[in-house]
Order: structure tokens, then C-alpha cells, then sequence
């Protein structure tokens, strides 16, 4: 049977993730294989997380759009405006089997990563995962049947209001007893387009899922099934 074909990375709470980056054009036999595991191990959930980057575009007075990274410089003389809008850049999916970091496009998603978001018996869990539902309907028509927000759910299970404004990592350490760091700022402000993401990028982008992974899978083998429903 196919596995995931990247490299090991060691979690905070010492267990090995493979984790593999493709682009989304290349992405359909990492998840017929994340697929085909889920089916194989009866654990249909999967962690979810999102980086979201910035990309310069400039408009003329016709219909032609130019892409460009925040990196170019403007050129004063030229006679168009330019503007810089907020895409996605990296969708991050974790399962039991592993991880996979997928680059995305600003204006295309690949039909296959649309069903594989439309399959009704997966259910993708993460934090603050309403705002990224949100951005790839609007952005890409993505729908995602099954979708639940870790935040509300902890914060009902556990009856802590406070749960609802934490971080995928700070969630992780209450919920899992897990010391996952914080973020790094000189990570979460990177280029996230680029196409030869960082190692500190892709461990990064794969602790956030992994650590959404293991709270709902914490939060569903404790009995607590209703937001699933």
C-alpha cells in the first residue's frame, strides 16, 4: 500500500510525523492515500491549518491582472496602480498517517482537493478553522462538509470561555498536557509562497495540524461526539 514519502519530524510529544509538501496540482496522490488510510484505520478526522500570505497585483485600465511577490520593488514611473491582496498559501492536513503540506496558487484549486474537502465522512477540525472555511469559499468555491471549530468545543467540553481566543498551540498544551512553543513571529511572518519552504516553515505549518489532530482526536475518545454530529 502507498505511504507519505517525506521525511520524519519529531513532535513535541515525541511521536514521528511524515510529512510531505506538494503543490496542489501534484496533490491528488497524497490524498488518495491519506484516503485510503482513514478508510483502512476507521479514523476519519483530520487536522486542519492554513497559511495565509500576501501577493502584489497590478491593475490596468483593461482586464489583465500581474502577480508578483511582496518582495518586488514599484516602479514609480509606471502608469497603473498596484495593490496588495491577502491569498492562501499553504493548506496544512494531518491525519494518523501523516502529514501533508499543500502550496497553493492564488486563483486555482485542483478539483481534487475540492472532493477530497466535499467528503461528508471526514471531518476536518482545527482553530479558529471558521475564518479559513470562509476565505476558500469565497476565494476558491470550496465547500467543506464537515468542519468543526476546536475553540467552541473545548471551551464547552471544558467550561473555560477563555478557550475560544487560543491558538492551535496553547489549546494543544491544556487540552494534551503537551508543552507545544509558541509560534515564532520570524516563521508566522515568512514568505509562505515561496517554493522551497524552510525547514522551521514546514515544521511549523505541521505542528499547528498536528496539534489540531490530537485535540479532537482528545476530545472525540473522551465521549464527547455532539459537536461531530
Amino acid at each position: 500500500m502507498e505511504t507519505l514519502r517525506g521525511p520524519q519530524m519529531t513532535m513535541c510529544d515525541g511521536n514521528n510525523l511524515v510529512t510531505e509538501v506538494v503543490s496542489d496540482e501534484e496533490s491528488h496522490l497524497c490524498l488518495y492515500v491519506l484516503l485510503q488510510d482513514m478508510l483502512k484505520v476507521g479514523d476519519t478526522v483530520v487536522g486542519f491549518e492554513m497559511e495565509w500570505g500576501f501577493k502584489g497585483c497590478s491593475s490596468r485600465s483593461n482586464s489583465g491582472r500581474y502577480s508578483f511577490d511582496h518582495s518586488v520593488h514599484s516602479d514609480r514611473s509606471e502608469h497603473h496602480s498596484r495593490k496588495v491582496e491577502h491569498h492562501i498559501a499553504l493548506l496544512t492536513i494531518c491525519t494518523k498517517l501523516g502529514c501533508v503540506l499543500i502550496r497553493l496558487s492564488p486563483n486555482y484549486i485542483s478539483p481534487s482537493l475540492k472532493r477530497f474537502f466535499a467528503i461528508k465522512d471526514i471531518v476536518f477540525v482545527g482553530v479558529h478553522i471558521k475564518e479559513d472555511v470562509q476565505k476558500l469559499r469565497e476565494d476558491y468555491g470550496v465547500v467543506i462538509r464537515n468542519a468543526v471549530e476546536l475553540s467552541d468545543w473545548a471551551a464547552k467540553v471544558q467550561d473555560n470561555p477563555r478557550f475560544i481566543f487560543y491558538s492551535a498551540r496553547e489549546l494543544a498544551n491544556k487540552i494534551l498536557s503537551v508543552k507545544f512553543e509558541p509560534k515564532p513571529y520570524t516563521v508566522l511572518w515568512s514568505n509562505w509562497f515561496d517554493h522551497n519552504l524552510s525547514p522551521e516553515q514546514i515544521e511549523c505549518a505541521a505542528s499547528d495540524a498536528y496539534a489540531a489532530y490530537k485535540i479532537g482526536k482528545k476530545l472525540l475518545d473522551s465521549g464527547n461526539k455532539r459537536l461531530f454530529s
